[in-house]
């Protein structure tokens, strides 16, 4: 039974979710002449599973149809609440490979939870030779399997909408703690830093090159990149400079040169590293509940802030305690035309529609820009 909050319902009865939506494609740029600021939801699989009590997680992940006929099932309810269906209903049953796969880093499956990147080895020596391994592997034969091949050409030959590849990826903080564990690998940053610097480089050259191969495959020629780094806030200012910065700094300029979109999304605190991020030129930011919004507009100008609803305070505040954090961010980062509301971080898992529709209407009433100003 999926989470519909009654009681926001009712505060919620006169929210036009259709004209809201027609409104909210006037209000992205980053400017005062705009009715409001726009706002977006992030629901993923952990929000799936609670919204609609899933008996199997494995299930999700390992049955199409299963997976598919779920997703239709939210998208009714969120259509018909929220006004936006957000899940796919015809999913891929293959992949590409991942970056982490190439250091031998594979997914763990287990009922009750997401899909967990499973660390490669506590033992510096054996970790040599998978760099030696990632380095010699042909990745125009390793980057895309055959069975995935075969779906996209069967997708291509049904006349389906094909994906455009090589748009983002996990930063080098989380595929950092996801190859070796996180311990582990600060412990290593100071121990062995010659191999880290290794895997740093290695990793670089790969990434650059595998998406290269992916952009490729799928004619996509549009510049840009997108980073996931919750890990990011393991890292002191000396250590991300050392290790993470050198890797974000050349992906970035080879895939999304010039004044192609950088975006950052990290939910962790990483508000010691904002200076860095913007030298790197991240334009777009979604950084965690615990990084101010106001700090974030402080050392980052000219960043347009997704942000910076606590998730777990939508999902569990007061209706005017939710409203207040609307007002308190429009306040600290909205007035230069620049904020787009919504969690900072994904959509928590147990956020019903009624949820939703209070921040919908809260973002409608609380973050308006004069008349005036709109063209």
């Amino acid at each position: 039974m999926a989470i519909i909050e009654r009681d926001f319902l009712a505060l919620t009865q006169e929210l036009d979710v259709e004209a809201f939506w027609e409104e909210n494609a006037l209000c992205h740029e980053f400017t005062t002449a705009k009715p409001r600021c726009p706002l977006a939801f992030s629901p993923d699989d952990h929000w799936v599973f609670e919204f609609m009590d899933v008996p199997s997680t494995l299930r999700y992940y390992q049955d199409k149809a299963y997976r598919d006929e779920l997703h239709r099932k939210v998208n009714a309810v969120t259509q018909e609440y929220v006004g936006r269906a957000f899940f796919d209903e015809d999913t891929w049953e293959q992949q590409p490979k991942r970056i982490e796969n190439l250091f031998q880093c594979e997914f763990s499956y287990k009922e009750g939870s997401t899909p967990w990147l499973t660390a490669v080895t506590d033992n510096p020596d054996e970790f040599a030779e998978i760099l030696d391994q990632a380095e010699s592997t042909d990745l125009h034969e390793w980057s895309l399997p055959k069975a995935y091949r075969e779906e996209w050409e069967r997708r291509k030959n049904a006349g389906k909408p094909l994906p455009k590849l090589g748009t983002g990826s996990r930063g080098p903080a989380t595929i950092m703690t996801s190859v070796i564990e996180p311990t582990t690998l600060l412990l290593w940053l100071y121990d062995y830093p010659d191999l880290m610097a290794r895997f740093r480089d290695v990793l670089a050259e790969k990434m650059i090159a595998f998406n290269q191969i992916l952009r490729a495959f799928s004619a996509n020629d549009e510049p840009g990149w997108w980073i996931t780094d919750d890990n990011s806030a393991l890292f002191s200012p000396k250590l991300y400079r050392a290790y993470c910065f050198p890797v974000l700094e050349k992906v970035l300029n080879a895939l999304a040169p010039g004044d192609a979109r950088r975006y950052q999304h990290s939910d962790s605190a990483m508000g010691h590293l904002l200076s860095q991020q913007y030298e790197l030129g991240i334009r777009a930011v979604n950084y965690g509940p615990e990084v101010d919004a106001g700090l974030i507009r402080e050392k980052m100008p000219g960043a347009y802030i997704h942000g910076q609803m606590p998730p777990f305070l939508l999902r569990n505040g007061s209706p005017e305690e939710i409203r207040q954090r609307v007002i308190d961010d429009f306040r600290k980062a909205g007035t230069s035309g620049g904020l787009l509301v919504t969690t900072a971080g994904s959509l928590a898992a147990g956020t019903g529609v009624g949820r939703m529709r209070w921040l919908m209407w809260a973002v409608q009433n609380e973050c308006r820009y004069p008349m005036e100003g709109v063209q």
